[in-house]
């Protein structure tokens, strides 16, 4: 159900106690990572034999690493030349060990610095063993051209990186100002916390997580503080009883809409029926508009007028008991009566409630009624939104999404669900969770209504917060997969995210719940 993603600190903690109190030594665990890249290469590039390979060797673990990999490639019958970024005799231990291991064998190994890259034949195979995970600062100028070397011959070539694309940082994911551009890369034993950032995106290529032997016990006794949401995750959604009735399904309240954003909540309640619920309220000011095509949803209005004001509450406190969640903000708008609005909810409300949109606008220009939310609240902001709680811009917050994830749930003690690429689900307790998709389709406005929808429902239905974020999250993540199949080039509607969502649902657990 979550997938490990180990930051290079945890990672090299990990192979530390393999090493030291396991005796599982590091020349083994260097030989168990080239045979898994080798296993890779046979099934990704295809036959090896009579084939070229040249191989770029940092000058540390990771160069180690390209030392034994090249051994097997000339096994398998592959030309191959190695380039080492430092002299032969400054390498030290595992890395040594197996440089003279190919040695021994009679492989060519030229000093990088001196070796001429400008006039090389075309070479099927590129090994990127250049720097791992623990590189992190920025790239020499050096090492820079050997990168911009690797991508000029990567254009017409196979290029693979051990462990993470050289020029990554193993943490973020950002080039350190560049990287390769990897046709594969084969990280070992857990894909590394960057590797799943979407700065990572356009160098890793195919990712391939390759195991090396780090035992199960040590992984459980230090467990990451970030995994990654798996496939899986789907054994958590209970199955429709054959004699369940609407009530069930949950009765989603949601809270929104105004003069021209009648829309927002109208996709969320379409959103909370497709996803399963039994029955969708939307309670709106009693003069506003929002009777719609979608008879299924009910409607309650509140207070004399178009506007939300603070009497709108007054009417709904009566209600609210009647409801299994709500969903809070979609379209609410930004007037001073719907900060009123706001601000009387949050002082009774109900106790499962989903604080979205407006909602949170409202939330971040009066950060004291934060101080009112229980551990049951779920917020999903967009960065755009998250950047106002902390006056910072959205640009500012997808550069560090993970650390302002983990701040604002320590502070404030809820869940919360930071919307975008690989979105993030965080609450006070770790691990962090990440999504797995980077989905264009979803990229489009409306979207997030429907999340909220999606989440909401799964609350209504009794879902614990935090895992009703998780399978909300994954879920839409999947509907945006199968909807890329249909419009790879985008142009699909929020409300198409919304009635993909049940197709979406079948054949995720088919495929990984069966």
């Amino acid at each position: 159900m979550f997938t490990p993603l180990p930051t290079p600190q945890e990672m090299a903690h990990w192979d530390r106690l393999t090493i030291e109190e396991f005796g599982l030594t590091g020349k083994i665990l260097m030989e168990n990572a080239s045979r898994d890249a080798l296993h890779v290469l046979k099934k990704d590039f295809g036959p090896l034999k009579n084939k070229s390979a040249l191989v770029f060797a940092g000058s540390g673990n990771n160069g180690g690493d390209g030392f034994a990999l090249a051994r097997h490639l000339v096994n398998h019958g592959v030309k191959t030349l190695i380039l080492h970024a430092k002299h032969q005799h400054e390498y030290t231990e595992d890395s040594a060990y197996h440089l003279n291991l190919a040695l021994t064998m009679g492989i060519p190994c030229y000093y990088l610095p001196n070796y001429e890259l400008d006039h090389l034949p075309k070479i099927d195979l590129i090994v990127d063993a250049l720097l791992g995970t623990g590189f992190s600062g920025q790239l020499r100028p050096e090492t820079q051209r050997w990168i911009k070397s690797i991508n000029r011959l990567g254009a017409s070539s196979y290029v693979v990186s051990l462990d993470i694309p050289s020029g990554l940082d193993g943490s973020t994911g950002e080039p350190r100002p560049i990287a390769v551009q990897a046709t594969a890369t084969v990280t070992f034993e857990e894909a590394k916390l960057g590797l799943f950032l979407p700065p990572a995106n356009r160098y890793v290529g195919k990712l391939f997580v390759g195991k090396i032997g780090i035992p199960k016990h040590i992984k459980e006794a230090h467990p990451t503080m970030h995994v990654a949401l798996d496939a899986n995750i789907c054994q958590l959604l209970h199955t429709p009883s054959p004699t369940m009735h609407k009530g069930d399904g949950g009765h989603l309240l949601i809270l929104g809409g105004s003069a021209g954003l009648t829309g927002a909540p109208l996709l969320a309640a379409r959103a909370a029926y497709r996803s399963g619920a039994g029955l969708v309220t939307l309670a709106s000011p009693s003069q506003l508009h929002t009777a719609s095509a979608f008879p299924e949803v009910m409607t309650l209005g509140l207070g004399q007028t178009s506007a939300w004001d603070a009497t709108c509450f007054e009417e709904l406190r009566e209600h609210l008991p009647r409801f299994s969640a709500v969903v809070f903000g979609p379209g609410l708008g930004r007037t001073p009566g719907a900060a009123e609005f706001v601000r009387a909810y949050v002082q009774h409300p109900h106790h499962t409630t989903l604080y979205d949109a407006d909602a949170l606008y409202h939330l971040a220009q009066h950060q004291d009624l934060l101080s009112h939310l229980d551990s049951r609240a779920v917020l999903t902001p967009h960065p755009g939104e998250m950047g106002t709680f902390f006056h910072v811009s959205s640009t500012d917050i997808n550069l560090a999404r993970a650390s302002y994830a983990r701040k604002f749930t320590t502070a404030h003690n809820v869940i919360l669900v930071l919307k975008g690429a690989a979105t993030i689900i965080a609450s006070p307790e770790p691990p962090l969770a990440i999504s797995p998709f980077c989905s264009p389709n979803l990229a489009i406005a409306g979207s997030g209504d429907v999340l909220s929808g999606m989440i909401g429902t799964l609350l209504a239905q009794g879902y614990p917060p935090l895992t009703a974020a998780q399978l909300g999250v994954y879920w839409h993540g999947y509907t945006g997969m199968l909807l890329a199949r249909d419009f790879p080039y985008r142009g699909n509607t929020p409300l198409e995210i919304a009635d993909y969502l049940p197709l979406a649902l079948k054949e995720w657990k088919h495929a990984h719940c069966s």
